[in-house]
């Protein structure tokens, strides 16, 4: 496409701009079908990231294309940086430069047909004219595309990148002082040990997983990008991992350079919302020189956790003192553990007690869970106090027969998810 006024092209007694716009509303829709006919790639992404994003940048280019032929002029830098920014999403999302490629030449290809069948007989010049103004503007995007997914890459991979996983090794005790290679970190930071679930979009057979899990990835940590000022630091991968979010604020949001736990909460809350999966943190605010320490202390914060069922959210130390110094290593945990040897061979009696404590000691709940009659519950629990010496049923023996559930289930490093012990 050339800079000068272009002749308004006409098909069929209508200028092609203005056949273009009539078209364009249903025109998205033939688009998209068309690319995830021809793009295999295109037909393995999320449904949701299809209706959201392809779906709007498609859009975009059938409008920007009826502005230009309407104005006679190439695609603008602002219509064109939109572009750009869509291929970097691609390229962050991991979906192959050849796919995006092809995606867009089967959009135009599709533009091209259905004005094509709008020619009368006699609109030969008019459609070779527009063949050529379709061929330049499939040039002009083919050229932002390839921009703005290879600066995405670089980006991934150059010195920002670079710079953040040289940082995360400084904080985390493996390589030598930040400063020395001329990072300056935060002064402190909010440690996040994370578990994140999956997104439904992993176990859809048409959708490639690996990249459902970037996408997830990729909007969970984002989340926090837009309320923290300085970097965000992460070691993720599709299960969970590390985050550390510098505790300090943008001006618009000063609540969070302050330990807020319940505005942490929301943020966490909203990160899963985002990422579209259930999310379980452990989070501890320290110095940046205690991170090695926090890491650790929120990993294990993590699995006392998960070892007593506790529901999604956002966890401190303090929310289980009594869980985590119960789960604590040592001879002590090792035989409150033992004393529950004897119920290894009788699993159902096992399952009634943690489900007993799971339901806070109701023998009618715990009766209702397991689908049997309160006085089976009864039974079951005078068993375990006949085979272990503990008696679940009295005030006197609930501490200990608490602290050896917990001692077992740590020992075995079982996790509690779906049954859960309440310990109050």
């Amino acid at each position: 496409m050339t800079g000068h006024k272009e002749r308004p092209w006409v098909l069929n007694g209508t200028p092609v701009h203005r056949l273009l716009a009539d078209l364009a509303p249903g025109m998205a829709s033939r688009v998209l079908d068309r690319i995830k006919n021809d793009v295999a790639d295109y037909r393995r992404l999320p449904p949701e990231q299809l209706a959201g994003d392809i779906t709007a940048i498609t859009r975009h280019v059938v409008r920007a294309f009826a502005r230009s032929l309407r104005e006679g002029r190439p695609l603008s830098d602002n219509e064109l940086a939109q572009l750009t920014a869509s291929a970097a999403r691609r390229a962050e999302e991991g979906i192959p430069l050849d796919a995006v490629f092809g995606a867009y030449h089967a959009g135009v290809r599709e533009i091209f047909a259905v004005l094509a069948a709008e020619a009368g007989d006699g609109d030969v010049a008019a459609v070779s004219a527009t063949a050529d103004q379709v061929l330049g503007f499939l040039g002009s995007i083919i050229k932002a595309v390839a921009v703005g997914y290879v600066d995405e890459l670089r980006t991934k991979l150059g010195q920002e990148h670079d710079d953040r996983r040289t940082l995360l090794s400084v904080l985390l005790g493996a390589e030598p002082g930040a400063r020395a290679a001329g990072i300056t970190p935060a002064e402190r930071y909010l440690v996040l040990t994370v578990e994140l679930g999956r997104h439904p979009d992993e176990g859809t057979e048409t959708v490639d997983a690996a990249i459902a899990v970037r996408r997830k990835l990729r909007r969970f940590v984002a989340t926090f990008e837009q309320v923290c000022a300085e970097p965000v630091l992460a070691a993720m991968e599709g299960t969970g991992g590390l985050v550390l979010l510098p505790l300090s604020a943008p001006a618009d949001r000063p609540e969070l350079s302050e330990v807020d736990w319940k505005g942490w909460d929301a943020v966490v809350a909203r990160a899963g919302r985002s990422a579209g999966a259930p999310v379980t943190a452990a989070a501890e605010a320290v110095a940046a020189a205690d991170i090695p320490g926090a890491a650790t202390r929120t990993a294990e914060v993590l699995d006392v956790v998960g070892w007593f069922g506790r529901e999604p959210g956002l966890y401190r130390v303090d929310d289980l003192l009594v869980e985590y110094q119960l789960t604590r290593p040592g001879p002590a945990r090792d035989r409150l553990a033992a004393l529950l040897e004897p119920l290894d061979a009788h699993p159902v009696l096992l399952a009634t007690l943690e489900c007993y404590l799971a339901q806070q000691v109701n023998r009618r709940r715990t009766a209702a869970v397991l689908h049997v009659h309160p006085n089976t519950v009864d039974y079951r629990l005078r068993r375990v106090h006949q085979l272990t010496g503990i008696d679940p049923l009295q005030p006197t023996g609930l501490p200990r027969v608490i602290a050896a559930v917990a001692a077992r289930l740590a020992s075995a490093g079982t996790s509690g998810r779906g049954a859960g012990i309440a310990v109050s």
